[in-house]
């Protein structure tokens, strides 16, 4: 597998089990069901800071990219 064009992530059971069921019911596969989720998720950020989604996909990139692709997770 290409690893700079896939990445793999680790859920939870019970929220890959809830993955699984969301994919049957909408004939996706977990990847696609994921990828649409992030897109809405963007778009409702987007919209809530008054932004196109293009606009806040491009900042939130640049953020990243300043804090080393740190997670954003403090300890």
């Amino acid at each position: 597998m290409d690893v700079n064009k896939w990445k793999s992530v680790a859920v939870r059971k019970k929220s890959h089990t809830l993955l699984q069921a969301l994919c049957l019911k909408e004939y996706r596969k977990p990847a696609e069901y994921i990828e649409l989720l992030i897109d809405k998720e963007v778009v409702r950020r987007a919209k809530d800071r008054g932004m196109t989604a293009e606009a806040y996909q491009a900042k939130i990139m640049k953020d990243m990219e300043k804090t080393g692709g740190k997670n954003g997770r403090r300890k």
